[in-house]
Parts: C-alpha cells; sequence; structure tokens
C-alpha cells in the first residue's frame, strides 16, 4: 500500500508540473495586480519618497528664464538684379546651417559682449559681490555654487570667458519647413534674457551687412586696380598699334577688308552683267552667221528686223517684189513700167544688203567687245583677289596688333561695368535678415517645471516601487498560498492553521479553550481529510513533522489530537526527544515521559497526563533527556509500546522532530500509518521543504499531505479571492 502511495505521490508531483507549464503559458493579469497590491504600501512609501525628494530638487534648483527673438531669414541676398537666383534645396539647407553656426559663433557673442559693455558690468558685480562675501559663513562658501575663478581675468580673456557663457545659453532652432529662425536665450534675470536676445539677434543682422559690404569694398579695391593694370595695357597696344601702321603705311584692316569687300562685290555684278550680255550677243552672232548663206532668212533674223533702216528696206524689197510680179503679169518683161519697177528693186535690194552688212558688221563688234569687257573684268577680279592675298600675308603682325588691342579693350571694359555694379552694390544697404518679433521680458521661469518634476517623480517612484515589488516577489522563495504548496510540493493541502493575535492566547490551546472559531474549524478541515485520506482503512498513528523547527508542527499536533479527541480515544504523543515542548504547553508538572516507558523506569499510567475537559485526551511527554534518541526511537521496545497504544487508542498523534536537522523523523515514518508535512507560510523555503519531502519519500513513507500553518487570511486575499475568511460560521449555542 505504501509503494502504491508513493506511486501516487509522482503522478501528482508530475501533474503538477504539466499545470504549472500550462499556467506560464497564459499570462494572469490579476495575479500582477495582486503582487503590486501586496506591495501597496511599500510602492507607496516610494512614490512618496521620490515625489519629496523632487520638491527637494525643485526648492533648490534656480529659476531660469527664456526669451525669444523670431528672424526672417532669405537665403536669397538682397541684389539690384531682378531676377532671382534659383537655388537648390542643398543650398538652402546649407544657408540655414551656416546661420545657425554664425548665430551661436564666438564673434557674434564677443560684439554682444562689446555691445552692452558686459566686462564692466561684471566687474561691478563682482566688486558688489566681495563686499557681501566678508559677512558669509565657512557654510555659504562650502556650499556656494558660483566660481570666482574669473575674477582675476584680463579684459581680453574676459570678453572670451562671456562670449563662451552666452554660446552655453543660446538655442537656435527652426528654418527646415520656413524661414523663420527662433533665436532663445536663457538667463536666471528675465531682464538680461530679453536684453541679451534681442543684442544677439541686431548682431547677427549687422555682423551680415557688415561681412558683405566687407565683400563688396575689397572687390571694388580689386576691380580698381585691375582696372588700372588693364587700361595702361590697352594704351601700350594702342600706342604699338599706331606705330606699327605708320611704319608699314597700313591701314586699318577692317577698313582695307571693307574696300576691297566692295571692290570685289563690284568686280563681280559687272562681271555677271559683262557674262549676261556677251550670252545675248554670242545668241544673234552665231544666228547671223548661220544664215549668211541664206538670204531669206538673214533678212528675217531678229538683228535686221530690229533695225529700223533694215527693216524698212525689207518691206519696201516685198512691196516692190509685189508690184513687179503684178506688172509682168499684165505687161510682160518689156514694158516700160516693169523695166522701172525692176531698177528701183534692184536698188532698193541693193541698199538692203548694204544695211544687212552693217547690222552684221555691228553684231561681230560688239560680240568681240563683249569677249573683252568678260575678260577684263576676270583679270581685274583675279588681280584684286591677288592684292588682297598678297596684304593680308603682309598684314599678319597688323591683324595681331589689332587683335590685342581688341581684346584688351573688351577686357577693360567689362572691368569698368563690374566696377560701376560694385559701386551700386555698395550704396545698396537692404538685407535678406529681418527681425520679426523682438524679444519680450519673460514673466514666468521655464526651470524648474514643477508639474513636469512631481509628475516625472511620482512615475518614477511608482515605477520603482513596482519593480521593487516583482523583484521581492521574484526572490521571495517562500509558501503563501495552499496553492503555492500543492503546485512546488508533490502533496495534497490538507487545510491551514491561521495565524492569531497575541491577546487570543497560546495557539497551541486553541481548539481546547474555544472550539467555535476559525481556526478550530480549519483544524477540523485537517482532521477531515485524514480521515478520509482512506476510507477503508483510515490512518491510526500520524507523524506531523516539519523541514526545520519553528513551523508551527507542535501547535497542530497538538490541536489536531484535540480535535481527533472528540472521535475517539486520543494519544498525543511527544517523540520529539531533543526539543520538546509539549508539556510546556499543557504547563505539566510531570517529568516522567515517552523515555521512561521506554526504559522501565516508569509505567504508562504515571506518566500519562490526561487532559481536563478533554476526557479522550491523553498526553504523552517526551519525558527525560536522554543520550542517543534515535536509538531509543529505532528500538524493538518503542514498536511495542506503539503497538500497544494502537490497543488502548483509537488515534495517536506523533508530534516529531523536523526532517532535515536530523533524522528521527525519517525512522518514526516507516513506524506509523501516516505522516503530515507542516510547511509555515511566508517562512518555509520552496528547495528546503522540497528536500525534506524528497528524503521521506526516499523512504517510502505514507506522505498524507501537507498543512499550511501560521498562515494570515488577509495576506492571503491578496493571492486570490478564493482564499479564506477569518470569521465563523454560524451561530453559538447557548449554556444552560
Amino acid at each position: 500500500m505504501k509503494e502504491v502511495l508513493v506511486e501516487n505521490g509522482q503522478e501528482k508531483l508530475e501533474m503538477s508540473g504539466s499545470v504549472n507549464r500550462v499556467d506560464e503559458d497564459v499570462i494572469d493579469l490579476g495575479e500582477y495586480w495582486r503582487t503590486i497590491m501586496r506591495a501597496k504600501w511599500l510602492i507607496v512609501i516610494i512614490a512618496l519618497s521620490c515625489v519629496l525628494a523632487g520638491v527637494l530638487s525643485i526648492k533648490k534648483m534656480t529659476p531660469m528664464y527664456k526669451a525669444s527673438v523670431r528672424i526672417l531669414a532669405d537665403p536669397q541676398k538682397p541684389t539690384t538684379n531682378l531676377e532671382p537666383a534659383n537655388l537648390t534645396p542643398n543650398l538652402v539647407s546649407l544657408f540655414y546651417q551656416t546661420q545657425y553656426e554664425l548665430i551661436t559663433s564666438r564673434k557674434i557673442a564677443e560684439s554682444v559682449v562689446e555691445k552692452l559693455d558686459m566686462v564692466e558690468l561684471y566687474r561691478n558685480q563682482q566688486r558688489s559681490t566681495d563686499q557681501k562675501e566678508e559677512d558669509k559663513t565657512i557654510f555659504d562658501f562650502l556650499f556656494s555654487s558660483n566660481s570666482d575663478s574669473s575674477k582675476d581675468y584680463s579684459d581680453e580673456d574676459l570678453v572670451i570667458y562671456l562670449a563662451k557663457r552666452i554660446q552655453q545659453s543660446l538655442e537656435v532652432s527652426g528654418g527646415r519647413q520656413s524661414q523663420i529662425i527662433n533665436l532663445t536665450y536663457q538667463s536666471k534675470d528675465p531682464e538680461e534674457a530679453a536684453l541679451i536676445a534681442n543684442a544677439i539677434s541686431e548682431s547677427y543682422i549687422q555682423y551680415g551687412l557688415s561681412s558683405r559690404q566687407g565683400e563688396v569694398q575689397d572687390t571694388e579695391n580689386w576691380l580698381v586696380e585691375q582696372s588700372r593694370v588693364l587700361k595702361s595695357a590697352l594704351q601700350e597696344s594702342e600706342q604699338k598699334l599706331s606705330q606699327y601702321r605708320i611704319q608699314e603705311g597700313l591701314v586699318d584692316t577692317t577698313q582695307q577688308q571693307n574696300l576691297v569687300n566692295s571692290q570685289l562685290q563690284s568686280l563681280n555684278s559687272e562681271l555677271i552683267n559683262a557674262q549676261t550680255r556677251l550670252s545675248e550677243i554670242e545668241e544673234q552672232y552665231f544666228a547671223l552667221e548661220k544664215a549668211k548663206s541664206n538670204p531669206e532668212e538673214l533678212y528675217s533674223s531678229g538683228p535686221v528686223l530690229q533695225n529700223g533702216s533694215a527693216n524698212s528696206l525689207v518691206i519696201e524689197q516685198g512691196r516692190l517684189l509685189q508690184r513687179v510680179n503684178e506688172l509682168f503679169e499684165r505687161y510682160g518683161e518689156k514694158h516700160p513700167n516693169m523695166i522701172a519697177a525692176r531698177s528701183e528693186l534692184k536698188s532698193v535690194t541693193e541698199n538692203l544688203a548694204i544695211e544687212v552688212n552693217k547690222v552684221v558688221e555691228n553684231i561681230q563688234k560688239e560680240y568681240r567687245l563683249a569677249q573683252v569687257q568678260v575678260s577684263n573684268i576676270q583679270k581685274l577680279i583675279k588681280g584684286t583677289k591677288d592684292d588682297v592675298q598678297s596684304a593680308q600675308e603682309k598684314n599678319y603682325s597688323l591683324i595681331s596688333l589689332e587683335r590685342e588691342v581688341e581684346n584688351n579693350r573688351r577686357i577693360y571694359d567689362n572691368f569698368q561695368v563690374s566696377l560701376l555694379e560694385s559701386n551700386v552694390i555698395r550704396n545698396y544697404s537692404a538685407s535678406n535678415i529681418h527681425i520679426i518679433d523682438k524679444a519680450s521680458i519673460p514673466k514666468l521661469p521655464f526651470q524648474p517645471n514643477p508639474k513636469l518634476i512631481l509628475m516625472i517623480s511620482l512615475s518614477f517612484g511608482l515605477l520603482l516601487g513596482i519593480a521593487l515589488a516583482f523583484l521581492r516577489e521574484a526572490m521571495d522563495n517562500t509558501f503563501k498560498t495552499p496553492d503555492d504548496v500543492e503546485q512546488k510540493l508533490p502533496l495534497t493541502v490538507l487545510g491551514i492553521t491561521p495565524s492569531l493575535i497575541k491577546k487570543v492566547g497560546a495557539p497551541e490551546l486553541q481548539y481546547i479553550t474555544d472550539s467555535l472559531t476559525p481556526f478550530a474549524e480549519n483544524i477540523n478541515t485537517i482532521r477531515t481529510g485524514l480521515v478520509f485520506s482512506n476510507t477503508d482503512n483510515p490512518p491510526k498513528t500520524i507523524l506531523v513533522t516539519s523541514a526545520n523547527s519553528n513551523e508551527g508542527k507542535s501547535t497542530l499536533a497538538i490541536n489536531l489530537a484535540t480535535a481527533f479527541s472528540h472521535l475517539g480515544r486520543t494519544l498525543l504523543l511527544e517523540v520529539d526527544l531533543r526539543k520538546p515542548s509539549i508539556a510546556k504547553s499543557f504547563s505539566s508538572n510531570k517529568k516522567l515521559g515517552l523515555t521512561d516507558v521506554l526504559s522501565g523506569s516508569s509505567i504508562f499510567d504515571e506518566a500519562n497526563h490526561l487532559i481536563k475537559n478533554e476526557g479522550n485526551l491523553s498526553v504523552l511527554a517526551s519525558g527525560g533527556m536522554v543520550r542517543n534518541p534515535i536509538d531509543l526511537l529505532s528500538s524493538n521496545k518503542f514498536e511495542e509500546v506503539l503497538q500497544d497504544f494502537k490497543l488502548h487508542y483509537d488515534y495517536i498523534i506523533l508530534d516529531g522532530p523536523p526532517t532535515l536537522p536530523v533524522s528521527d523523523s525519517c525512522i518514526l515514518a516507516n513506524k506509523v500509518d501516516g505522516v503530515i508535512f507542516a510547511v509555515k507560510s511566508q517562512y518555509t523555503k520552496v528547495k528546503v521543504a522540497k528536500e525534506a519531502v524528497s528524503r521521506l519519500s526516499n523512504l517510502n513513507a505514507n506522505l498524507i499531505g501537507a498543512v499550511l500553518t501560521v498562515a494570515d487570511s488577509k495576506k492571503m486575499r491578496n493571492y486570490g479571492e478564493h482564499f479564506y475568511s477569518d470569521e465563523y460560521y454560524g451561530e453559538r449555542p447557548t449554556r444552560v
């Protein structure tokens, strides 16, 4: 039967382990809240401490004031050019980054120091401080936060020192999404904050104007100097060109080129006209040459017909020829009219031949003249081109000198234009930086911020308190509730013994004093669990033990024996022979006990102590101290006495020693029907209890269950609402 119980215990351990793994996978927010509520006073104390620290820090902080100036900064510099320049986003970003560095530069800070005469103000302040320091105590010097290291500075070093302080208190922002730059200055004095903020903005704008005018002045000086050099070079090149022209007898190459171009253009026009005329006459010439063999064709040619005399003679010849033909038909050849007509026709024909010959000769003359004219013009063109080529070969030096003069003049003119523009820009005093809002004197400090500091302090305190609560919970390796016992030990929890206040009386005698209390009801619950742990064969001999001493096992044994005495004859047997306590609990004067019975020096009736008002409860204390308790408890005599007790009592409750310090309980565990393991709430360590249970289990002890002793019901409610009430259920009977 003991082997079966051990196997059941191992199965319970495996089942509890699997349940724990399932529970670990589920996040129980209620458990977190209960952990916080268990440490609520710790959290409140830490939070209040942090708030108090925040209040003290606020009291010690020096109020700081902040004054701000809003500045409009245009990336495009003012210029006389009406067309705006195109700036890329990278250039705009670089511009504002440069402005930030410029505003926070030491140059601007030093100009503010000089502008406000801060060196003299600082000297005056130091003199007044020296007078006040004469009245200071040693504590004022020890706890003073002001440094006097700047007392012995020279004016130059003091300017640098004050400029660094201005730089440290200056903040610049903005210019990312707009052209507005926010300039903020912090100071202990509100008037000083506004004054320095405005001075920084004005110095920044003035520095920009001065820098730009300085650049313009430097550029203008350079342009003037270069203009002098260029003018001298231009005059020198012009003098060389003039001397060369006089020496070579040349004119301007441009004029010469224009003259030659005009001549060539005129000759080309004349050549075209001459060639056209030659083409026309040539056509007439070849037409007449072709018609010489045929007089009729010759007389009907264009040049002949165009000649007035020849044309009249051709007409007259035609008329006379028609008349001769008519007279021939009418009169014949011999008729005088016929003869006269033929004579007249002959005369006209001869005159016509003479005129035609004149026309042909004129055409021939015009043709030859046109040829000569074309040839002459071509010769003139060729001669002109040859002259130009010759002039170009001779004028290379002239052209080079003229080009040099032209280049020098162009450069000089450009510099003169730039110099004029520089004069205009120097007189143009517009700025691309403008103050939109000047700094006003702040009314309230921005540091310290009491609300923010207190909120941060409270939040930090709450978080720290909660963290410490969870840390304490994680480091607390004790049993707090019956659930803890069942989860961490392979034992069934039979019940608890509640903690009691001192005015109630000794906890060992609570059940005897009053059986109608929550404490007594919990003892009855444990008794019921023991009776029904094995319905077929309920345990008669029950050993009560624990891992270490002071864990409530004797209190549990005494009250449990009292509860069993209501069911039958019960013996409370003290087997803790090393550190007995039962006789003291019952205030018994008997010095005899178990050791005396086992040694044979006394009989049971002499050592037995019958409890008044509890007629079925007998108590046998440990008796006198022995040298080797373990030998006595493992002897056959003890087994015989225990068997004899079983014959006379229905229940025997053994108050045993702790398991870990001595091995007495391990010997006794195999001599009884069952073992109850006492675990003190918030005292017994888990590893210690596991070690004790493991020792008993390895010896095949019948561990019936565990009892959580000295359990505070109010504290257990913080671990779950299902834990116990400390109120008695029912009405007390009236005693007659």
